[in-house]
Parts: C-alpha cells; structure tokens; sequence
C-alpha cells in the first residue's frame, strides 16, 4: 500500500511525502526510524483507485457488499468498523479495495455517502442518495437495506432479459447452422447439373445450387466476415449510447416491445418507491428514478412529469398528462397520495408491471417457437425443393 503522510523531523521542519508499508503500522514504524513523528497518515486514495479499475465487481456483488454493511450496522457494529471489516474480508478484490477507501474517508471526518462517491466502486446513484438519506435520518441501516433490495430487482430484471434472449439465440443459432451443413455437404454434390447445357433446370434451382457452391468455395472468408461482425456487434453494443438505441427499436416490437416497456416502468416505480421509503424528496426521488429508464421515448415522458411535478402538480395528475402510466397505475398512485401511503403504492404498482412484463414475456415465447420452426423449416424445404426439381428436370431429359 502506498501512504501520505504529514509530519515534523528533528529539527523541527514539517515534511511530507509518500511511502510503501504493508499496512499503517508498519508506515508508522518507518517514520520513526526517519526520526518524523506523524502528524497524518493515510492511505493514498489515487493508488486505491487504481487497483480497484483492475477487477470490475459484478452488480450482484455490488448489491451483496452493501447488504452485508446494512446487517453489520443493524447488529450494532459501528459505521467504520463494519466499513473496516468488509474492507479486509473482500482483501485484494474491487470491493475489498474500495471499502478501505471508503475507511479511510471515514477516519479523515468524511460521510459514508462521500466515501461511497470517492471509492469509484461505480455504484448505482440511488444507492448514495438512501445513504445519504440514512445518515439524515438516522436510519443508515434500513436505507442500505433497501438499497441492496433495488440492487437485487435490477439484478434479476437483468437475469429475465438474458434468459428470455437465450431460448431465440439458441433458436436462430441452430436454424443457421442446419441451412449453412445443407449448403455445404448436400447441395454441391448436384452442382455437376449447372454444367448440363441440355437440362433446362428451373431457376429457383439454379440459384440454390449458386449459392451452394459460392458457400463451399469461399467458406473461410465467410466464417471470418461473420465472426468480424459479430465482434463489430458486441464493440457497438458495449456502448452506452449503442445499447439505448437498441433497447428503443426493441421497444417498437409487438408483444416483446410491451414487455420492455412493463418491465422498464416497474423498475422506476420500484426505485421511486424505494426512494420515498427513505425520506428521500418526491422531486429528487422522480429525478434519480427516471434517470434509470433506459428507454429513450419512455424516459422522455417521465421527464415531462418530472418538469410538471417541479411546477407544482401533484405527481398523478403530471403522469397523467404525459399517459405513461396506465388507468389502474394512476388510481394507485392518487390513493397513494391522499392517504399518505404513496410508497407502499409505488411498490404495488412496481408488482403489477412486473407481472405483467412476466405474462407478455411468456406470451411471446409461445408465438416465437412455431414462428422459428416454420421460419427454418421454410429456408430447408425450399432448399429441398429445389434440389428435387432439379433432379426432376435431369430425368425427364434424360427420358
């Protein structure tokens, strides 16, 4: 570890400067072998830093970290302490390096949320708002709570929309494949019937035994062009602006697009409700809420809400100018506001969509598998079809 310290020599001059120790008390130990007696020591947070952008912590570690500092703190452990423990549990990993930050800005008189801000752990904005809302109220302990409950949401929308891709890759992946060993082993083997000046083969023959022997001849280039787009594709998809693109022409689609857009809007009533659990302001609640929505057409409309909502309307009747939110979603959402309930509303509004997204999202897989079948059962045939007539055609000049 590298420490800065701050200090005075023997003659009495302050000096400063950084130093390798393996922990504090060893940098302590040297300083006094210098005859420097430490007026302050810490961890350099740069170098933390650095070492925490070599190994990305994955988000359901993320959320694991911070639901572990909300049962310490609920047990009574003390904020550094637990902070402190954390820290030297994870050791040498993303997490470890970054709650030593996070210790250190502590011990220096700072806040968790700056800690958390500081330690560059990448974590999602709300999480550092509830922290903050925590240490205001002090309430630290069930703000983290429902922190890593939000984490957790994320974590298995995420894992829904991963698994609902798998079935239609695995799907268009075979289909592929099974044209592509067509193309190459059985449709040269007729290819000698181009070269009959006689026959008088059709042309959807001609062109199928074409393509056949254009696939056979060039395959290696073809592997390579397919492999070079498929790693253009996931360069472009690693993009932020990319991937918003892309889940806004997914959005357009029937059945699978109304999916996006139920499992999108609970999510920002799930984050909203969470936010308001914790004291958080309505208008920096809406803010941090809609600024998850990853579709852009529908993250447009939450923020013309959130326009009228700073203007003073009441948030059902912002939602319902812009017709975000369905009928039963308003309704929820005004009881939620008379009655003083508009979290708990939230949170039955984000159960209903989630619901919802799960029913559409069955739905379109039932509509997907015949749709593939027949999709790739119609490229073989035609295949098939064409090699039949064309041997048809062979025959009957030979005859």
């Amino acid at each position: 570890m590298e420490f800065k310290y701050e200090g005075v020599n023997a003659q009495g001059q302050t000096v400063n400067g950084r130093l390798e120790a393996s922990d504090q008390n060893e940098a302590l130990r040297l300083l006094r072998q210098q005859a420097v007696t430490p007026v302050s020591i810490q961890e350099e947070r740069r170098a933390a830093a650095r070492r925490v952008r070599k190994k990305p912590a994955k988000p359901e570690e993320k959320a694991l970290a911070v639901r572990e500092l909300a049962i310490l703190l609920k047990s009574g452990v003390p904020l550094a302490e637990a902070v402190s423990s954390i820290g030297t549990t994870h050791g040498d990993s993303q997490i470890g390096t970054a709650f030593i930050v996070v210790h250190n800005v502590l011990r220096g008189g700072g806040s968790l949320t700056q800690g958390l801000r500081e330690c560059q752990l990448s974590l999602p904005g709300y999480v550092l708002q509830l922290a903050a809302a925590g240490e205001m109220t002090g309430k630290l302990s069930a703000a983290l709570h429902s922190a890593a409950d939000q984490m957790d949401y994320e974590g298995k929308i995420r894992q829904e929309m991963r698994n609902a891709l798998i079935y239609p890759s695995i799907l268009v992946v075979s289909g592929l494949s099974a044209t592509l060993l067509v193309f190459i082993v059985v449709v040269p083997k007729f290819a000698n019937m181009l070269k009959s000046s006689k026959a008088e083969i059709p042309a959807l023959s001609v062109w199928v035994l074409k393509i056949g022997l254009f696939v056979k001849e060039n395959l290696f280039w073809l592997g390579l062009g397919t492999v070079g787009c498929a790693f253009a594709v996931a360069l472009v998809l690693s993009q932020e602006k990319w991937r918003q693109q892309s889940m806004e022409v997914l959005a357009r689609m029937p059945v699978l697009g109304d999916w996006l857009i139920q499992t999108e809007t609970g999510r920002w009533a799930s984050m909203f409700g969470t936010l308001l659990e914790n004291r958080v302001p309505i208008v920096s609640a809406m803010e941090l809420a809609h600024e998850g929505v990853r579709i852009h057409s529908l993250k447009q409309q939450f923020r013309h809400a959130l326009r009228d909502l700073r203007a003073g309307k009441r948030l059902g009747d912002a939602l319902a100018a812009t017709r975000v939110i369905s009928l039963t979603g308003l309704n929820l959402i005004r009881v939620g506001e008379r009655s003083g309930e508009l979290a708990a509303m939230l949170r039955t509004l984000a159960t209903l969509h989630e619901n919802a997204g799960r029913e559409r999202l069955k739905r379109f897989l039932i509509l997907l598998e015949p749709m593939a079948i027949l999709l790739i059962g119609g490229m073989i045939g035609t295949i098939m079809i064409a090699i039949m007539l064309a041997i048809t055609s062979i025959s009957t000049m030979a005859l």
